[in-house]
């Protein structure tokens, strides 16, 4: 495996301690204590290299239909509107290479930084508030034409097509593949057992009215079917690679793309990679 390709984040020893010690003690304190940490985005520091997009888009500050405050980074342009959604933990501007390629082609440039991340970065959150973003910005800035979605970011795009909202093409890069998979990395970080990750699935369909099954990218990319690209690198520690592949099996029709050497998060920098959307976008 390539040194350089990490991980985007590392959990503290102390709380993977904390959370082994309660997995084995008792299963509901574990629980309790692992969905605390489920939605609680992880603090970053906003990267010099994203500063240059974040000053020369347009911000906007809007807030959700359930008065959650998010940012759209928009740079105007004639061509398409591309909407852009990262993942947990991520920032609007994260997107800054592939946003100023697109831009410089003649794309309109919507960045959504979500509740509680970026410049928001605070208090918890959950896929939802991404989901009603989402749905917001294509209240204000109309009809979208693509959308690309980074890690989480891409189920959520999925679940905005379930709002009756439409993209002509989606990308979705880095991203898993279910609410399933996601919840048992997490717990597999945590060296949490099965039994906190049935956990937060009950409490995550108890308290947001969901089915967990029907929120995930790999159901919805059968009943909804966008055409699509799938770009996720092989080396990716933070969502496995096998996300990608099963997705591409279900997404019919689906273009992927499987990168090496990138990561989770350099994968959104590399230069063949900006290439493929914009011909992706074009043709």
């Amino acid at each position: 495996m390539n040194p350089e390709v990490t991980p985007s984040f590392k959990i503290p020893k102390y709380l993977s301690r904390t959370a082994r010690l309660l997995n084995r003690i008792n299963v509901t304190w574990a629980t309790s204590f692992a969905l605390k940490l489920f939605f609680k985005p992880l603090p970053f520091p906003i990267p010099k290299r994203e500063e240059d997009m974040r000053n020369r888009a347009t911000k906007h500050e809007l807030l959700t239909k359930n008065a959650r405050e998010f940012l759209v980074f928009e740079l105007r342009a004639e061509g398409p509107k591309v909407l852009m959604m990262h993942g947990w933990s991520g920032r609007g501007s994260q997107f800054f290479e592939i946003a100023n390629f697109l831009h410089e082609k003649g794309f309109h440039i919507l960045s959504i930084e979500a509740p509680e991340h970026g410049e928001l970065q605070g208090g918890p959150t959950h896929m939802i508030d991404f989901v009603d973003s989402v749905e917001e910005t294509c209240r204000r800035f109309g009809d979208i034409d693509f959308a690309i979605g980074h890690s989480l970011g891409g189920m959520v795009l999925f679940n905005v097509l379930a709002r009756s909202f439409w993209f002509e093409k989606l990308v979705t890069i880095g991203s898993p593949a279910s609410i399933e998979n996601v919840v048992g990395d997490f717990c597999a970080k945590l060296e949490m057992d099965e039994r906190v990750a049935k956990g937060i699935i009950d409490y995550i369909e108890n308290q947001y009215h969901i089915k967990a099954l029907e929120a995930s990218s790999d159901y919805l990319c059968q009943v909804y079917r966008p055409e699509g690209l799938i770009v996720h690198d092989k080396q990716d520690q933070d969502v496995p690679v096998e996300n990608a592949r099963h997705m591409h099996q279900k997404w019919r029709g689906s273009r992927y793309i499987e990168t090496e050497g990138l990561g989770h998060r350099r994968v959104l920098r590399d230069p063949e990679v900006h290439n493929a959307i914009y011909d992706f976008f074009k043709n």
